[in-house]
């Protein structure tokens, strides 16, 4: 995959899960019990990269690494309102690399729930890539999403649609393009479960037309998860072949 679509689209990724919203109505479907006696998923509001319309309660939330080098924070400020903030600037700092400036991507949810195991959700989300890349240069983008997800905290399938909009600050005109998500997840155990996602991207905007899946293992407890997988890609129109890496997640969590 390309510079320019890696360091910008992994950051969609990580801010994507983000938040979710909406004042607490009167009459709301109640939320299906954890199965088995188990504790709630506090992962519940993504797969490994894609997001769902599962929101977090009032002061739960999380931090840490997500692909490893994205550092990335959700707090719920409600039981329908949470903020997301993800960059990879802690990490860079870290290291001594000079040639990121800065960059921050944060977003917001709107989460309705339609019954009991039906969730429907839209989101925006916005952000900023300045930077000293080979071939890359700086980016800004902003995206709107909807998303439907089913099922509980411990087995559910989410449909993500998001139109991405970047342009750089010497191109007036900017790109657009749209990226479907499909992501699930299922819990095996208390601790632990199996997560996957697959996606298209069919127009030229950050980058080529290209799709990527996912899939892996989490260990969750109630104060931490790991996520441990794989990410496959390819560039549809390019004849290269299928770029298979691994990847890993570290998120503390409280409520």
């Amino acid at each position: 995959m390309m510079p320019r679509f890696s360091c910008l689209f992994m950051l969609w990724l990580a801010t994507s899960g983000a938040s979710s919203w909406a004042e607490e109505p009167v009459t709301v479907p109640p939320e299906a019990p954890p199965s088995r006696g188990w504790f709630e998923n506090p992962t519940r509001s993504r797969s490994i990269v894609s997001p769902t319309a599962l929101p977090l309660h009032a002061g739960e939330g999380f931090i840490g690494q997500q692909a490893l080098f994205i550092t990335t924070a959700e707090v719920g400020l409600s039981e329908r309102l949470s903020l997301n903030v993800a960059s990879v600037l802690p990490v860079t700092l870290a290291v001594g690399y000079s040639d990121v400036h800065f960059n921050l991507l944060a977003g917001l949810k709107v989460t309705l729930p339609l019954t009991e195991r039906l969730h429907l959700a839209f989101g925006v989300q916005g952000g900023k890539f300045n930077n000293d890349l080979p071939g890359v240069g700086d980016i800004n983008g902003v995206a709107a999403y909807g998303i439907l997800t089913y099922g509980t905290g411990d087995a559910y399938v989410s449909l993500t649609v998001q139109p991405i909009f970047t342009w750089e600050p010497r191109d007036h005109s900017g790109r657009t393009m749209v990226l479907p998500m499909l992501g699930g997840f299922v819990r095996l155990g208390e601790h632990w479960g199996i997560a996957g996602d697959v996606a298209l991207s069919p127009v030229t905007g950050v980058s080529e037309p290209f799709a990527f899946a996912t899939a892996g293992g989490r260990l969750l407890g109630q104060r931490w998860s790991v996520d441990l997988g794989l990410l496959a890609g390819k560039q549809l129109r390019a004849y290269d072949g299928l770029s298979v890496v691994p990847g890993a997640s570290f998120l503390f969590h409280w409520r």
